[in-house]
């Protein structure tokens, strides 16, 4: 893995503006298209990742995740308000993500290996509650955001997620 960002920032949540950034990537036995199809059904997000949690549709496209989905969730013990804002399907999602005391960006990057899917995560995150709280929340963000991703390429090998 290497530090050099593949994300399409929007402005104000660069790796260099922001508190931090975490990176995370794998390797999944899926086509892009399946990978993506999990990303994009938030509603089953905690069949394999423990992390997300009270997903709530709060306007545009839903269970399908497309550019202006807006939900909320509870992940790293804090509600998160979330939407949509880049989509191309089988390739990139990302979705902006605003908590008390902070905000971020997490992005998607998806792309054909080896037979697989190469599948690439990082978010940034910023405000003053971030600040506080950053020594503690990298490493843990890191580390849960494994998780999902060796989740989602579990799931993913099984192929696409049930129909909405």
């Amino acid at each position: 893995m290497n530090d050099e960002t593949a994300i399409s920032w929007p402005e104000g949540h660069r790796p260099e503006e922001s508190a931090f950034h975490a990176v995370n990537e794998i390797h999944a036995a899926a086509e892009p298209a399946v990978v993506f199809a999990w990303i994009c059904r938030p509603d089953l997000w905690p069949s394999y990742y423990s992390n997300a949690k009270l997903i709530k549709h709060l306007g545009g496209p839903w269970p399908l995740l497309e550019l202006g989905s807006r939900f909320r969730w509870l992940s790293f013990g804090a509600f998160v308000t979330s939407e949509v804002i880049e989509y191309e399907p089988g390739q990139r999602i990302a979705w902006n993500a605003k908590v008390p005391g902070g905000r971020g960006h997490h992005g998607w990057l998806l792309r054909p290996e080896d037979g697989g899917t190469f599948v690439r995560t990082e978010e940034t995150q910023k405000g003053p509650g971030i600040q506080i709280i950053k020594p503690v929340l990298r490493p843990m963000m890191v580390r849960f955001h494994q998780r999902w991703l060796e989740g989602l390429a579990r799931v993913a090998a099984d192929g696409p997620p049930p129909a909405p």
